[in-house]
């Protein structure tokens, strides 16, 4: 069980992670929305996907479990709801679920995959992109060693889950979904600066594990522990992503 929750900011987002965002433009080119289909983002964030699809003419609804970000995509003028993936009711109101760079912070996927299911039409589309099996895993081993070293078990902090395309395949297939495409991308990924803001704006569930004073200490130890692997010679830091994608149908 996950004792601390990761907790998002607009701004720190926008400031330090905005590049997920941008990386996932492709997605919203698979998922292809139409004028006038109605369509879920799952995990909207901050909007900044959800705003590329409103302008296909189709009419958005984005949910996302931070008030903070839906907040901050409310600012934007968009039709949002803070709604936990988990808790989701509705029933063949959508012809398209989309969802970037959010899946693997739910748990678990294939109760989520149910509630997707069940929130499209007959013949609808799921099309996500997410981590795969293998993201950030130099960054991950790197804050379970540090956590570690100071008596506390990183298991009961870490909020990621990360599947394999044979893995998601089977719990999308399980449900009831057909799955069109499914692929495992590695996308070595340049990170804005240095790996520090990416630590809090990202991994703010394993800091909880210890006092804020300790913090910058174990971004310190963190950082250490990365820079002969993900800091190249161009002194930019590269996180080690691998990105699960899939476009799945709810059969008619």
């Amino acid at each position: 069980m996950i004792k601390a929750k990761q907790t998002w900011s607009p701004e720190t987002y926008l400031r330090h992670g905005v590049f997920v965002s941008l990386l996932g433009e492709p997605v919203v080119q698979i998922l292809n929305p139409k004028e006038g289909e109605k369509i879920l983002d799952l995990g909207c964030g901050e909007g900044i996907l959800t705003e590329k699809i409103i302008a296909s003419g189709a009419d958005v609804l984005g949910v996302d479990n931070s008030a903070e970000l839906i907040e901050g995509a409310q600012h934007r003028g968009l039709k949002v709801a803070c709604i936990d993936a988990l808790e989701m009711t509705f029933d063949e109101e959508f012809d398209a679920v989309f969802s970037n760079a959010a899946l693997h912070w739910m748990s678990p996927l294939s109760k989520i995959f149910e509630n997707v299911y069940r929130a499209l039409k007959p013949g609808g589309r799921f099309v996500a992109e997410m981590g795969g099996a293998g993201n950030i895993q130099s960054i991950r081993m790197a804050l379970y060693n540090a956590l570690s070293r100071r008596g506390v078990d990183p298991t009961l902090y870490d909020p990621w889950s990360y599947l394999g395309d044979s893995s998601a395949r089977t719990m999308l297939e399980r449900v009831g979904f057909q799955v069109r495409s499914i692929n495992l991308i590695r996308r070595p990924t340049d990170l804005p600066g240095d790996i520090g803001p990416w630590l809090e704006t990202f991994a703010g569930s394993f800091m909880q594990a210890i006092p804020e004073d300790l913090h910058e200490g174990l971004i310190d130890e963190v950082r250490d522990a990365l820079q002969p692997t993900l800091f190249d010679p161009h002194n930019k830091w590269v996180a080690d992503y691998v990105r699960l994608r899939f476009k799945v149908i709810k059969p008619a």
